[in-house]
């Protein structure tokens, strides 16, 4: 399948950009979460890839694109993220696209479809964080006020991040050694901690976070809520109130599945996504 995966020179920086399979048809957008890169899409690849484009970037402060200091860029806000993605697609010439958003990169595809309403033709939100949610003991202590970036930048270690990802899966069992050790080699990067800081504070921000229910409410692209029916990061109910919060939307469970379902269902997600895309357009 054709590869054009490269890096994308925007006014941030450098942005990877894994693009990948046909040129015709409508591409689609992954965005994927906190704390992860492009790669946790790595296994949705294979079958989607065969009919259709992918575009799967590494969000700025993540994976292989550029970390630049959380105040030259807005502290990774959600519309920010939003706006240098849609930078993207104005570099590669596109009008428009389908977006799926994974967990945090829900959020940054609801922005992106308020942002831009005709750019976006169909959105899929799995697992999406839009709205305020609690944090786990470690996720409070290092929003402590002068305590908390210290502690995230020096504390934070491999050990850390394999605490997080396994209570992303229904199954810890299936976070192997080699897919933490590349997650925790781009999060160790400089300055990779500092951003998934940044993008931290700004899910634990109650105010920022309530903003987001009127560009829900605005969405009038067709919208499909997947969620993983075992999912320990996201309350469950978010499930429910973002439906409603969307005119129109569906909501699919994910049987057995955790937060991560791109990693832990991708078979089951990629029925999904072909199910409200169409197979190739």
């Amino acid at each position: 399948m054709p590869d054009r995966s490269r890096l994308v020179s925007l006014d941030f920086g450098r942005l990877y950009l894994r693009d990948i399979g046909p040129a015709a048809g409508p591409p689609l957008l992954l965005i994927h979460g906190l704390m992860v890169y492009g790669y946790a899409f790595r296994a949705l690849v294979p079958e989607l890839a065969s009919t259709r484009r992918l575009l799967i970037p590494d969000l700025p402060g993540a994976g292989d694109s550029d970390r630049p200091p959380p105040v030259h860029c807005a502290g990774y806000s959600p519309t920010w993220l939003a706006r240098t993605l849609l930078a993207l697609l104005d570099d590669l010439g596109l009008e428009q696209v389908d977006v799926l958003g994974h967990s945090w990169g829900g959020a940054i595809a609801v922005c992106l479809a308020d942002a831009a309403p005709e750019r976006v033709r169909r959105l899929l939100l799995v697992d999406a964080t839009c709205f305020a949610m609690p944090l786990p003991l470690e996720g409070r202590l290092a929003l402590v006020p002068g305590l908390g970036p210290y502690v995230f930048k020096n504390l934070y270690r491999r050990a850390a991040l394999a605490h997080y990802l396994a209570r992303a899966l229904a199954d810890p069992r299936r976070l192997g050694d080699d897919d933490l050790d590349l997650y925790w080699d781009r999060l160790a990067r400089t300055g990779g901690r500092e951003a998934a800081y940044a993008m931290l504070t700004q899910l634990a921000n109650d105010e920022r976070m309530a903003a987001m229910l009127p560009r829900l409410k605005a969405l009038a692209c067709d919208t499909l809520v997947i969620w993983g029916e075992r999912d320990a990061i996201v309350p469950r109910e978010h499930a429910e109130r973002l439906r409603g919060a969307i005119s129109g939307a569906g909501l699919v469970w994910v049987d057995g599945c955790g937060h991560a379902v791109a990693e832990e269902r991708p078979a089951a997600l990629t029925a999904l996504v072909r199910e409200h895309l169409g197979a190739t357009a």
